[in-house]
């Protein structure tokens, strides 16, 4: 049976992958390195309506840094007032963050063309890229602009001001102040999607295991996680990215029906066979060596497999998208 994603829930817009930071926990391994592109308006049209063609009741907007270009960020937000479509909140870093003043007008314009909500993220990742100055004026700034306001997540303000707020503390300097096991104590205080850098952050801690006990674990396919569509994230070059697995892409007008598998084999595949089927082609054929580190679950298994896919320029459909997640450090 064909893998169909046909029901839409609540999901994100991804304008940019572009950003100031290189969080160690991006699950887009977005950051400065990553191409200036910005969705564009007819395109997050298009996008907003195929949504709520297919049940979506809201989106967020996020990146990257949609902050980073306001006047393109002004453009998503007519598009969803052209198309209906409710907006949650914008997402920033507040890594745009200058001066006060400044902040607050250009928040205050985009007020005035939509924008309601701002969610700011707080983080001892994004620490390692902002200083605490620019997240605390980005905050207030937003509160000038009469924005309402959503902190994400306000709890590590303590631990983010046991630092210098005027400079940036790379995660390490968190390692060495609150002990080996923070990264796992952040685990049990905010729920991050392992994949993209946070297999990185987070496989030391977690532990890993050879290939063989992540295949003999694995289940049978992986068609529930592909069709999950309660939180879904669509991109500016017009892929949707299915069960959150980065690096990974359906186009957005093949949503609503069966897919190709002659356009979608890496999908097809995992939808009828799962891992165990996708790493049996790769080894077979494309001479994919598992890493002998082993791996924390089947998705960094198969992140690994997509990526040597990937290098060899295994490109025969437009699943490996963008190219820049594998390229990306």
């Amino acid at each position: 049976m064909s893998l169909a994603v046909t029901r839409l829930r609540s999901g994100g817009l991804i304008t940019t992958y572009r950003c100031q930071s290189a969080c160690p926990h991006c699950l887009y391994r977005g950051g400065p390195a990553r191409a200036p592109e910005y969705i564009d308006q007819g395109m997050a049209t298009a996008l907003f309506a195929k949504a709520l063609s297919l049940g979506t009741t809201a989106m967020h907007v996020g990146g990257g840094e949609p902050l980073a270009d306001p006047l393109s960020l002004a453009g998503v937000l007519a598009a969803a007032a052209e198309t209906g479509m409710p907006l949650e909140y914008v997402e920033t870093s507040g890594s745009w963050f200058e001066d006060a003043d400044e902040a607050a007008e250009i928040l205050a314009e985009l007020r005035s063309m939509g924008l309601s909500r701002l969610l700011v993220s707080i983080s001892p990742m994004h620490n390692g890229f902002i200083p605490l100055r620019k997240t605390l004026g980005t905050i207030e700034a937003a509160r000038h602009a009469g924005l309402d306001l959503f902190p994400w997540q306000e709890h590590f303000l303590e631990d983010l001001r046991a630092f210098d707020p005027d400079t940036t503390h790379p995660f390490r300097e968190y390692l060495e102040r609150f002990g080996a096991d923070y990264p796992m104590r952040i685990r049990e205080r905010l729920w991050i999607h392992l994949g993209g850098r946070a297999f990185d952050l987070f496989g030391p801690a977690l532990g890993r295991q050879p290939v063989a006990a992540i295949l003999a674990g694995a289940s049978a396919d992986c068609r529930g996680e592909l069709t999950d569509a309660s939180h879904f994230h669509m991109d500016l070059y017009g892929d949707y990215v299915p069960g959150l697995c980065s690096g990974l892409a359906i186009r957005a007008k093949d949503l609503g029906e069966p897919l190709d598998p002659e356009f979608y084999p890496i999908l097809s595949t995992l939808a009828e066979s799962g891992i165990r089927g996708l790493y049996d082609y790769a080894a077979n054929l494309e001479e994919f060596a598992a890493s002998p580190a082993g791996y924390v679950n089947k998705c960094e298994l198969c992140q690994d497999i997509r990526r040597h896919l990937a290098e060899r320029g295994w490109f025969e459909s437009t699943e490996l998208s963008p190219a820049e997640f594998y390229a990306t450090p």
